[in-house]
């Protein structure tokens, strides 16, 4: 039988919910089909809890987002002006897209975004930085996590290239490390594209995307061998492949003098990091140089 719900309309005193004729009807199909009527009662209690709001710090400046009214900064984002390929006598119309921000957020929360900001405006005014290395929405996402904002997973994965090259040239960290996780799963990586991503995590600083791609190296070392030029590996990071094969195997580590910094993850080394105040950002061997020195 179906489902129905009924509910009392005399301030929930318990009667008068359905009339007789209606439960036996057998069109309504409320009983069971052995004539049974079966009923749910639920009590809604009121939480004992005082209620506290939450700091509407994060709210506030997330409504401070692309404010027009209150800004003293205007980027003025788009592509740079050009010819048209196919006839060099048209040029293109030098299309922006403008956003609004506030210099002493920028100063605290985005330091490099703002020194392209230019010194304080004496008149008042709103300063105006122009930005053509970053398409229109990979700067919406980029600014409005500098205002608090969270980017959905879905979007963050879709542009998590776009959104790691602009993090990582403005120096937004932390959103830099949240599209990295998202760029490449280890199951992403083959011996395909297992070389243009370790290039990309080496040039970007993305020690996460490089230890995924060393893991599969070590995992699959013959394969790799045999199918991978490795005329374009970076002499800098073998020491990462090493750490790859040594977690990979297990071997050389019990009864030898191994630091223990050096079997972690990146992950165990960026939370080590956070923990303790530091920058998380680098590759593995600056991070734990980092913690040595300031253990």
């Amino acid at each position: 039988s179906s489902k129905n719900e009924f509910y009392d309309g005399y301030n929930h005193c318990g009667y008068n919910i359905i009339s007789r004729s209606v439960l036996l009807d057998e069109s309504e199909n409320i009983l069971d089909d052995n004539g049974t009527l079966t009923l749910i009662v639920s009590i809604e209690e009121e939480s004992t809890t005082v209620f506290v709001p939450k700091n509407p710090l994060v709210k506030m400046m997330r409504e401070m987002f692309n404010d027009g009214t209150t800004a003293d900064v205007c980027f003025e984002v788009g592509t740079a002006e050009g010819k048209d390929d196919d006839d060099d006598r048209t040029k293109r119309a030098k299309t922006t897209t403008p956003f609004y921000a506030h210099r002493s957020i920028l100063e605290k929360c985005a330091p490099m975004l703002a020194a392209i900001c230019g010194s304080n405006n004496d008149s008042g005014g709103v300063a105006v930085a122009s930005v053509n290395d970053v398409k229109p929405h990979i700067f919406h996402h980029l600014l409005f996590y500098v205002y608090g904002g969270s980017i959905p997973e879905e979007e963050l994965k879709t542009h998590a290239k776009g959104i790691i090259d602009a993090a990582d040239k403005y120096s937004i960290i932390n959103l830099k490390l949240a599209a990295e996780a998202l760029y490449v799963q280890p199951a992403d990586i083959s011996l395909d594209n297992a070389m243009d991503n370790l290039l990309y995590a080496d040039s970007r600083n993305c020690a996460l995307l490089k230890e995924a791609v060393m893991n599969f190296l070590a995992d699959n070392h013959y394969a790799a061998a045999s199918n991978i030029s490795f005329a374009d590996f970076p002499g800098h990071v073998v020491k990462d492949l090493l750490v790859a094969f040594g977690r990979n195997s297990k071997k050389g580590v019990h009864g030898t003098n191994v630091d223990e910094l050096t079997t972690l993850c990146v992950s165990a080394l960026r939370r080590k990091l956070d923990k303790m105040g530091l920058e998380v950002d680098g590759s593995r061997e600056a991070m734990i140089d980092s913690i040595k020195s300031h253990s």
